[in-house]
């Protein structure tokens, strides 16, 4: 995993939200709603304070679900990054990974559509019983400030239906206002394949030889088999079956 020269405190601070922007008298109202709600549910529920860059609020489930100190969770604001310490240390890494990643994905589009991106992914976290489970967590914008930036995030977490064993967090990103499921914009430096790559290995899935793909895109057999070579060099995989498995792990292909 390579090393990152930035943080998601430091994406974040790129907004430059302002003081005058954020109405903390309107947000304790609404965290009220989301605490009573909370209290209702089974999920795993936390904001995320942008401006202060700290965690804002963790409903008590977290406590009972995953073993946290309740008197810790219900002060979620003087606790710094409490809530990391049951992910998985493998998941943690890679998980700052993709956040990083997201962000300046975030910072390449108009601040228009910055906020319209919601995130799932799927870790490992310590239970209260002390064994590592799967977790679906969800991340989206809940509150913007005055002039749009994405102010509060919310979080939820769930115990995921699929408890089989991986070794890597699986990661998606969608649109929410457009429903699209955002493939290689946002994944590794030098892992995206290009529209024309994933294309042709699509088309290898549904069993394809490259003559009959070279004829369906009216391409030379030459062109097609060197994007096959891209492909696995891009992947880093020996073979086109593995290049299917892990851009579908990747989210590259559904």
């Amino acid at each position: 995993m390579p090393i990152n020269r930035i943080t998601p405190e430091q994406l974040w601070s790129r907004q430059q939200i302002r003081t005058l922007d954020v109405d903390y008298d309107l947000w304790e109202k609404e965290r009220e709603s989301i605490t009573g709600f909370a209290e209702l549910s089974r999920s795993c529920i936390f904001t995320v304070d942008t401006f202060k860059r700290r965690y804002d609020y963790a409903s008590d489930f977290f406590a009972e679900l995953f073993g946290y100190d309740i008197s810790k969770i219900r002060t979620i604001r003087e606790q710094g990054d409490l809530l990391e310490e049951r992910i998985h240390p493998d998941d943690r890494s890679q998980l700052l990974e993709y956040q990083i990643e997201h962000g300046k994905f975030i910072y390449s589009l108009p601040p228009e559509e910055r906020n319209n991106y919601r995130q799932i992914f799927q870790i490992r976290v310590l239970n209260a019983a002390g064994r590592y489970v799967n977790v679906t967590s969800r991340h989206q914008v809940l509150r913007e400030d005055l002039s749009g930036k994405a102010w509060i995030i919310l979080g939820i977490m769930e115990i995921s239906p699929d408890q089989s064993y991986t070794a890597k967090v699986k990661r998606s990103v969608i649109n929410r206002v457009t429903g699209e499921i955002l493939m290689n914009e946002v994944k590794p430096e030098g892992r995206q394949l290009t529209s024309r790559e994933k294309e042709i290995l699509m088309l290898i899935r549904e069993g394809l030889l490259s003559k009959e793909i070279a004829a369906q895109l009216n391409l030379s057999i030459y062109t097609v088999n060197n994007h096959r070579k891209n492909i696995l060099v891009k992947l880093d995989v020996d073979n086109i079956m593995e290049a299917i498995n892990t851009a579908r792990d990747l989210g590259i292909v559904i």
